[in-house]
């Protein structure tokens, strides 16, 4: 039996007393099914829930889909596929999608912030469903062979699995590309990843002859500890690749005492999705903080916010991180 929206839309009505963010819409047309071309089959190197290497062939692109976080959906919708979505989940609200993306991102028939369950998700009849290790996960959505039993394909986003050491730039374009080559969108997923390319050639070309790097830390407020973000994060990589001097890259917790002595000259904080929005209030802690008020970084105003987005997992959101960092390392390039 094809999946009904009017169940989401009950569910919708059962939900919405208790939580503003589930939004269903009224299903919209739907892309004819495409016949596959030459192009298919498709294989894809991916992850299971376990994070062991696994292989899926992809005989026909995937007309049904359930994305799982931003990253997920906003690379669908980036390469043209949104119209396949049929529930995206994980984004605390429209207004935090891409502009360019958000009118697809509305017209997916069910969104929400938080995850359907099993019995839902296997009405909907996906032949994908797309998000993080963590969607696999006995509590959320179960385990990738549970829906492999059911001839439905799963994609995870290595960089999200505990333990995947390459949480790099490479990895996240690999992700695009994978994502081009299982709907048979190549050319967009190239583009996607180019743009990225251009974005650091251009910061690599226009101060391969400056002296002296920019010093630079990422870090994320974590109650009253200071994490650091280090070099094997996807915010290191990018300071790697944008010619940053990388401090505190070793990834640990930092005292006050240790970031005065580190004395920056750009400071970017990461903010979650809680924290979305009151952007101003994190950067606070810095900046109202009167023993850090002779840090370089405090005077000149160089301390900005870095969306988790950005730079945790991020797909096509990793150029939204490397243009915030390429900024807010050489402001000079930047002004008009």
């Amino acid at each position: 039996m094809k999946f009904s929206y009017l169940l989401p839309a009950c569910l919708a009505l059962l939900l919405t007393g208790c939580s503003p963010v589930v939004r269903v819409h009224e299903a919209p047309a739907r892309a004819p099914i495409e016949t596959p071309g030459a192009h298919y089959p498709v294989t894809i190197e991916n992850l299971s829930a376990k994070g062991e290497a696994v292989t899926a062939v992809y005989d026909t692109p995937p007309q049904r889909v359930v994305a799982v976080w931003q990253n997920s959906i906003e690379t669908l919708l980036a390469l043209g596929v949104g119209d396949r979505i049929v529930a995206g989940m994980g984004v605390p609200d429209a207004k935090y999608i891409r502009a360019a993306y958000r009118a697809a991102y509305e017209a997916i028939p069910y969104t929400s912030l938080e995850h359907l369950d099993v019995e839902t998700v296997l009405m909907m009849e996906p032949d994908l469903i797309v998000g993080w290790g963590s969607t696999f996960s006995p509590k959320v959505l179960r385990g990738t062979d549970f829906w492999a039993g059911r001839g439905i394909h799963t994609y995870i986003a290595p960089a999200s699995v505990p333990g995947f050491a390459q949480k790099t730039l490479t990895t996240e374009w690999q992700d695009i590309l994978n994502m081009g080559r299982i709907f048979d969108r190549q050319d967009r997923a190239e583009e996607i990843v180019e743009e990225m390319q251009h974005a650091i050639s251009f910061v690599t070309e226009a101060t391969r002859d400056r002296p002296q790097r920019p010093r630079a830390l990422v870090i994320e407020f974590l109650g009253k500890e200071i994490r650091s973000y280090g070099q094997d994060t996807l915010a290191g990589d990018m300071l790697r690749a944008l010619g940053a001097a990388h401090l505190a890259a070793d990834g640990e917790s930092l005292s006050m005492e240790e970031l005065i002595t580190l004395d920056p000259d750009a400071i970017f904080v990461v903010v979650i999705e809680s924290d979305y929005g009151n952007e101003e209030a994190v950067l606070s802690h810095i900046y109202d903080n009167p023993a850090l008020q002779g840090l370089h970084s405090v005077r000149e105003r160089r301390i900005y916010p870095l969306p988790l987005y950005a730079v945790y997992s991020a797909g096509v959101r990793s150029y939204d991180g490397i243009l915030i960092l390429a900024q807010g390392l050489y402001p000079e390039l930047y002004k008009r």
